[in-house]
């Protein structure tokens, strides 16, 4: 018997009104060269956002990742965080654009050597929300390689059904919602040779907890479970903003052990991805989303 169907989501007119919104911003962000809707909207951040209630969450993390740094240094922080998240708010609206558009990525030395390791037996690929992470399937693509996600729902699904449209080209394997069997089709994938996308650096309130700036954050299994059980690489990457539409690509695989206990290999690949995560933002704090509830 098959499983029963899940109703559309019902839409209101509140949800007619806020999409609404967001297409006449991308329609004023079309108007303008994409590098110029990219400044604009960093800009816009940079002066609205710290203002609003994140800006105090943010801070918080920020003081106890680094105990060293005073309330100004951190608050300068904050200011280019928001610049690139609005950024990279307007460059996935406009991600089409990229196709066409002046960006630059520099890879880094291991590029070569991971990309012929994944693509001649697939893997799995493990990012955090840093730089423009957005950028992934528009890279992945350039490079013919054929990559799967899974994402979680925006609440309204007028523009989440435009967001997910305007990369599906991007996304050979398919851009999949958490629950409605995503793991099970993005093991499929994995299995068949290809490559998986994962974002680790969310908070799963159920996940493995996991050191991360010292402090224990709930982290999700699967990228490594997924990597361990089907015998793929698993590798930690990222892509970092050197200056506007100029973005570097860095790589590290992960070692991941093969013993006769599957969790704890699994728990121990974890830990080292979330190793790397934090190396990454010490070197970058400005470029990672301090906002969100990654301990609790």
């Amino acid at each position: 018997m098959s499983s029963p169907q899940k109703k559309p989501r019902k839409i209101t007119f509140s949800h007619r009104l806020e999409y609404a919104g967001v297409m006449l911003v991308i329609s004023i962000l079309r108007m303008m060269p994409l590098e110029m809707s990219s400044a604009f909207m960093g800009w816009c951040w940079r002066k609205v956002a710290p203002k609003l209630s994140r800006q105090k969450r943010a801070m918080d993390h920020l003081r106890q990742a680094f105990p060293d740094k005073t309330d100004e240094e951190l608050h300068l922080i904050t200011l280019d965080m928001w610049d690139n998240l609005g950024r990279t708010f307007a460059e996935g609206l406009l991600v089409d654009r990229f196709e066409k558009a002046a960006a630059k990525f520099h890879k880094d030395e291991n590029f070569e050597n991971i990309e012929a390791l994944v693509t001649k037996k697939g893997g799995v690929l493990v990012s955090l929300h840093s730089g423009n992470w957005e950028l992934g399937g528009i890279i992945a693509h350039q490079h013919g390689v054929k990559l799967s996600t899974v994402y979680q729902k925006l609440k309204n699904p007028l523009v989440d059904g435009y967001v997910v449209k305007m990369r599906n080209s991007f996304f050979k394997g398919g851009i999949h919602a958490k629950g409605n069997r995503a793991g099970t089709k993005m093991m499929a994938w994995v299995r068949d040779g290809n490559i998986a996308a994962i974002m680790g650096d969310l908070r799963d309130a159920g996940g493995l907890k996991v050191p991360f700036f010292g402090r224990p954050a709930p982290t999700n299994i699967f990228p490594a479970r997924m990597a361990r059980n089907l015998n793929v690489p698993l590798v930690a990457g990222r892509i970092v903003r050197r200056n506007g539409l100029e973005f570097d690509l860095e790589f590290e695989e992960i070692n991941v052990p093969y013993t006769d206990d599957v969790d704890a290999d699994v728990n121990e690949a974890t830990r080292q991805v979330q190793a790397i995560f934090e190396n990454w933002v010490r070197a970058r704090p400005d470029q990672w989303m301090w906002a969100h509830k990654r301990w609790g």
